[in-house]
């Protein structure tokens, strides 16, 4: 049985690196994976020997200009030279392709997984998304990602509701069960958040909750960590400047080392504008931390707010400020969310039973696995 699983880039983010673990799980399952690629991300960490690690066949698509057609080209050679059973791809660039090769090739069966709500501000296709109800409602079937992603796919792009199947991001879980921290000072209550440094993720918002805290709580440090795509840090650096926190805020930049970070944490916080799943909170989650985050889906659809950890309104620095204040004080608390976030992550978020969601999806579609 082989998948070809098509992505427009192989540098760490949350697609790619769901894309590394569902990878290794099919391997681990038996099949043969196939994986290609447009681009690699500068200033993110490259994913390509970790695919190889995993005993997975990796080609570069050379896709880098979005516009270069010929990239099309080269994506119908390869499904060609693969012979896949099934056809997997992520992102909507990749999306795109697929939709291509499945023109040419009606026979092959084609899933195109969804990873977030597009057509927000700072999305830079948005203009093309009248073309992906056409591109989307072409795919046999189309994974969302959370509930959150499956209303906007059929109430705003106006897809099937019965294409649509949600299988939420599922991570591996035995990175999380050792603590790794980071070097810290030993009385600094250490809040932090990871994501790329973009206006969506809300850090200006965690940076802005600092200030009114830190009067009464000096050894509070909040770290974002995260690469610059796009330059908006020196934003962030300014804001914390104006601010006053350059003792209290740091901008560590890329993580390699995930686990490590959020071991090294008391609280981890996420104030996202949108997502489409937020791998980052399970993955706090898996690191047994208690987690503050904006109350919008799909969040909700992961935290269960005062059991693992604390939902806030969006766009209110204060709430989060409360938030942050009411588990410093209380260690108790943010060990028994820590526990059951825990939980909550074996439970519904693992590697394993995200593969299996994956698989039982190719098995609809009669592909034999």
């Amino acid at each position: 049985m082989k998948v070809a699983l098509l992505i427009n880039t192989l540098s760490a983010g949350g697609a790619e690196l769901h894309l590394l673990t569902l990878a290794r799980h099919l391997y681990r399952r038996g099949l043969a994976v196939h994986v290609g690629y447009f681009k690699e991300v500068p200033g993110s960490r490259p994913l390509r020997g970790d695919f190889a690690a995993a005993h997975v066949t990796v080609t570069d698509l050379q896709g880098a200009r979005a516009w270069d057609i010929a990239h099309l080209q080269r994506v119908v050679r390869w499904v060609r030279e693969a012979r896949p059973h099934i056809l997997h791809t992520h992102l909507p660039r990749a999306d795109f392709a697929g939709w291509f090769v499945k023109l040419l090739n009606p026979s092959l069966v084609w899933v195109a997984s969804v990873h977030a709500v597009y057509g927000r501000r700072a999305w830079r296709g948005r203009w093309a998304l009248p073309m992906f109800r056409i591109v989307w409602a072409r795919a046999d079937a189309i994974i969302a990602i959370s509930n959150a992603v499956k209303a906007w796919l059929v109430g705003h792009m106006r897809i099937s509701a019965e294409k649509v199947r949600v299988v939420p991001y599922g991570i591996d879980l035995k990175p999380f069960e050792k603590s790794f921290p980071f070097t810290k000072a030993d009385d600094a209550f250490c809040v932090g958040t990871m994501g790329r440094l973009d206006p969506d993720k809300g850090h200006d918002v965690l940076i802005r909750a600092m200030s009114f805290i830190v009067d009464r709580y000096p050894h509070i440090r909040l770290y974002i960590a995260g690469h610059d795509p796009s330059g908006y840090g020196a934003q962030l650096r300014r804001l914390i400047a104006e601010l006053g926190l350059e003792e209290h805020v740091r901008l560590p930049g890329f993580v390699q080392n995930v686990p490590r970070f959020m071991n090294g944490l008391d609280v981890f916080a996420l104030a996202s504008r949108t997502e489409g799943f937020g791998q980052v909170v399970i993955e706090a989650m898996a690191a047994g931390k208690p987690v503050i985050a904006s109350g919008i889906s799909p969040f909700t659809e992961i935290i269960i707010d005062g059991v693992t950890g604390v939902l806030v309104p969006p766009e209110q620095p204060e709430a989060f400020a409360e938030a942050v204040e009411r588990l410093l004080l209380s260690p108790d608390t943010r060990k028994e969310m820590g526990v059951h976030g825990r939980r909550r992550v074996e439970a519904h978020f693992s590697a394993e039973r995200m593969t299996d969601a994956v698989i039982g999806v190719y098995r609809e579609l009669g592909v034999f696995v």
